[in-house]
């Protein structure tokens, strides 16, 4: 895959007014409430939100200049953390960290177009690799590319379509050639949402995000619908994958960081035996721990971040090492958090509980700890 140049990051001044644009938003817009009704709405999010991102230019930090991008992967975990601190449940993950940089990667001016739609709002895309027999191996692909005329038939199926249901442009990969686990032999193809014989069904997940199941029925797509070189897709792929990785744990380090302040403020609400709770010297070490656990998350994300500009083996140790340790330490700041709530914290209603449903999905998405632990033992071979 033809790989665009990298961007220049923002300086420091850039870098808050991004932050504190998305707080802006946050406090005006993007209140508990606000979120509730997003959810309920068709597609589980807000239309309108999605246009202000768009605006405000935040579906374009991190991708390429080609596409309308600005900045890096350093200044994407920034926003990420700040969405992550506001629970969104608008598609950005799937949209500008995982999909549009695969496509944006790309030296194609048809591609490059898409992305600079998504990156204007007006298109949605969406990464079909993963299959159910894999589990978060995403090259065990079954699904089969098989030529046909002056194209490929499409059959097979996906799950786990991070906007799967929303997108209009998807990204199957499927095999041209080789055996079920091999990661030669595996292309990227482009299929616009209403073609004939792909059936789509929009699965929420417990934490709010949108996700789909896809089958794939004799798909026919046109040669000029494969993205890059036949057989070679696996690396572009699994580089989005690393990059998304990188950025759900910037999302949880918001998440937790959320959780901990509405824990410290909630305490010191709360008296027993006419002092506030947060005097008991065992409950403030255990702020103390989860401060110190987000402090950890935040900074081994950001070395993550710095190592996705890294040779293929040094960025999945750099990911996989995040993606371990924010996993567990994600699970219990959120527990911690719905602890020492007690039980207004296991409520829907409550908005503690929602982070703790945040964290403990992204500790599953796009591998475990267990197996990005073995991913590190096998020292990221090819």
């Amino acid at each position: 895959m033809n790989t665009q140049t990298t961007n220049t990051g923002l300086d420091a001044d850039d870098r808050k007014q991004l932050v504190d644009s998305v707080r802006r938003f946050a406090e005006r817009d993007y209140g508990f409430e606000a979120r509730m009704r997003a959810l309920r709405q068709d597609g589980g999010y807000s239309p309108d939100h999605w246009r202000t991102f768009a605006g405000l230019g935040w579906l374009g930090i991190g991708l390429p200049e080609a596409c309308g991008g600005i900045g890096g992967a350093v200044e994407q975990t920034l926003l990420a953390e700040e969405l992550g601190r506001c629970l969104v449940v608008e598609p950005w993950l799937a949209n500008c960290a995982l999909a549009g940089p695969l496509l944006g990667s790309q030296a194609s001016a048809a591609h490059i177009e898409l992305v600079t739609a998504m990156v204007s709002g007006d298109r949605q895309l969406a990464l079909a690799a993963h299959e159910r027999q894999g589990r978060y191996d995403g090259f065990d692909v079954k699904t089969r590319a098989i030529p046909a005329g002056d194209g490929w038939r499409l059959d097979g199926a996906k799950t786990l379509v991070l906007n799967g249901a929303n997108a209009q442009t998807l990204l199957v990969l499927a095999r041209e050639s080789g055996g079920q686990r091999d990661k030669a032999g595996l292309s990227l193809f482009l299929v616009d949402a209403g073609c004939p014989g792909l059936t789509v069904r929009g699965l929420p997940t417990y934490d709010g995000r949108q996700t789909a199941e896809l089958e794939l029925r004799e798909v026919a797509v046109t040669a000029q619908a494969r993205v890059g070189d036949a057989g070679l897709a696996w690396a572009g792929v699994e580089a989005a994958i690393d990059r998304a990785t990188v950025m759900l744990c910037a999302e949880a380090v918001g998440a937790m960081d959320r959780a901990l302040t509405m824990t410290r403020d909630y305490l010191r609400t709360r008296k027993q035996f006419g002092k506030a709770i947060t005097d008991n010297q065992v409950i403030r070490h255990r702020l103390v721990d989860m401060m110190v656990a987000i402090e950890q998350s935040r900074a081994i994300t950001e070395a993550a971040a710095h190592g996705l500009d890294s040779d293929a083996r040094g960025r999945r140790r750099a990911v996989s090492l995040a993606k371990a340790f924010v996993s567990g330490a994600g699970r219990r700041v959120g527990e911690d958090a719905v602890q020492l709530h007690g039980a207004i914290g296991m409520t829907d209603e409550y908005e503690v509980g929602q982070c703790y449903k945040r964290l403990a999905a992204a500790a599953n998405l796009f591998g475990d700890a267990e197996w990005h632990g073995a991913r590190l033992v096998e020292g990221g071979s090819d």
